[in-house]
């Protein structure tokens, strides 16, 4: 049963290793990995894979997103609860309201157990009290809630 069981492994390993060699693009990029991943009667196991989903692990490991760079920065919080029955809605409407009226991104944050809503990506903490000050006086209701935080913020490059 044990044998059955790796022939149909072995089997199905080659015949995928197979259609990937078929399929491989010009600017492929192949790895060589240090140990063979699947099976350890492999030893010459090689993954072959697209130039571009390089590209993309690395920026996802610097913290990159396609045309955007994540770096520390200050956002404008307008909204804090942990109110397990309303906390999530309140903050999903609060979002949808401000999106229509600042023009800066508006987030919705989930750090258990608290619902939070946060304004803009601002570099300076100088930038973000200038933002604060406008928001309150066109917010007023928000006042009491209002204040400046430390977060990762989204720069385009």
């Amino acid at each position: 049963m044990m044998n059955t069981k790796r022939i149909v492994l072995y089997l199905m390993f080659l015949l995928s290793g197979s259609l990937l060699r078929a399929q491989q693009p010009a600017d492929s990029v192949e790895l060589e990995l240090p140990y063979p991943a699947i099976l350890v009667e492999m030893p010459n196991a090689r993954v072959v894979q697209d130039s571009m989903v390089t590209l993309l692990m690395q920026e996802k490991i610097a913290g990159v997103t396609r045309g955007v760079m994540e770096m520390q920065g200050f956002r404008v919080q307008v909204y804090s609860s942990n109110m397990p029955s309303t906390a999530k809605q309140e903050a999903m409407n609060l979002e949808q309201n401000l999106r229509d009226s600042v023009d800066v991104p508006v987030y919705v944050l989930y750090t258990p157990p608290f619902w939070k809503v946060r304004l803009g990506d601002f570099r300076t903490m100088e930038d973000a009290k200038q933002y604060k000050d406008t928001f309150v006086v066109h917010f007023p209701q928000h006042a009491p809630e209002t204040y400046i935080v430390r977060d990762k913020i989204q720069i385009k490059r």
